[in-house]
């Protein structure tokens, strides 16, 4: 009776840490979240045994507690044993959505810089997703336009359009085709298109792209349109239209004005672009205004001492060097 009745209290305790899990997650509490999931763990252990499906969620907590913490090997550790828990109970009543578990293993990796790893795993959840009854047309182009862009960045440009082809028709019929997500997905396929020396199909992709989100309001998608317009921005620059590609650069920086932060770093890259643009056409004097912002950024983001800070700073000091343009 006593024994019944300490199993009875110890699954109480655990339901309450469990509870408490999704908002220490939510509100980026991490250090917390990795305490409270290894207290439930504990519990859970004692309760259910070393292999039960109840284990998978404090599992899921710790491993992503510890990979915002960096520790990636710690985080694999959970996670590596969270899914084994969950692929062996497949099927069963209890067993969590095998998705989740998979998009963490995959993250935990492509932090690490394991991209083969990732890619693996990316295809093994498409492929799961591909096999369910009811289809999640909207979980299918998430994956598709993730494991695109990741095989993009491996060089498998072939592959790599198909997928984030498909990304984009799903994401069209799901949310519409001037959908907020309709131009993420074009931003994408524009940007594997451009590392592919597709120019022309890209700048096709960006301009769809920033057309959608140049039609309502901007102040949400700011950080999607700058990228858009920077990304085309280099393109026309390539194909020797400056005066445009000056225009792209000036409206991918007016996106993030009036940050209430001061400049962000995401602007760092076109800064030095329009930067070089314009000591191209002997504009040096604005070219080093840029130039002294992107520095700015860099020193206070990545330090003196970095490999970024010193390029922009050998720009800056080439340019000071300039002979004045002829009258």
């Amino acid at each position: 009776m006593l024994r019944r009745l300490r199993r009875a209290l110890r699954r109480r305790a655990f339901e309450r840490k469990l509870a408490a899990l999704p908002a220490l997650l939510e509100g980026a509490r991490m250090a917390e979240a990795e305490a409270a999931a290894a207290d439930a763990l504990g519990i859970g252990e004692e309760v259910f045994g070393d292999e039960a499906a109840e284990l998978t969620t404090p599992l899921y907590v710790l491993a992503a507690a510890r990979l915002a913490a960096g520790r990636m090997e710690d985080a694999l550790a959970a996670c590596t044993r969270a899914l084994r828990i969950a692929e062996a109970l497949a099927g069963a009543p209890t067993e969590p959505r095998l998705p989740k578990l998979y998009e963490l293993a995959a993250a935990i990796h492509e932090r690490a810089g394991r991209l083969e790893e990732t890619t693996r795993l990316y295809r093994r959840l498409l492929a799961g997703y591909e096999r369910m009854r009811s289809l999640d047309e909207a979980a299918i182009a998430d994956v598709a336009g993730r494991l695109g862009l990741l095989l993009g960045k491996q060089k498998q440009a072939a592959e790599a359009e198909l997928l984030l082809s498909r990304a984009l028709t799903l994401t069209e019929r799901v949310f519409g085709a001037r959908s907020r997500p309709a131009a993420e997905a074009l931003y994408n396929l524009g940007t594997v298109l451009a590392a592919a020396g597709r120019r022309d199909d890209a700048a096709r992709s960006l301009r769809r792209a920033i057309g959608i989100l140049t039609e309502g309001d901007t102040r949400t998608d700011v950080g999607l349109l700058a990228l858009a317009q920077h990304n085309l921005a280099t393109l026309v620059e390539a194909d020797g239209r400056a005066d445009e590609a000056e225009e792209l650069y000036r409206r991918a920086l007016a996106a993030h004005a009036g940050a209430p932060n001061g400049d962000p770093p995401e602007i760092r890259p076109t800064l030095v672009r329009l930067g070089n643009l314009l000591e191209a056409k002997g504009r040096v004097d604005d070219a080093l205004r840029l130039y002294d912002r992107a520095l700015s950024l860099a020193e206070r983001d990545l330090g003196p001492d970095h490999a970024v800070t010193l390029g922009i700073r050998a720009f800056r000091e080439a340019a000071q060097k300039r002979p004045p343009p002829p009258r």
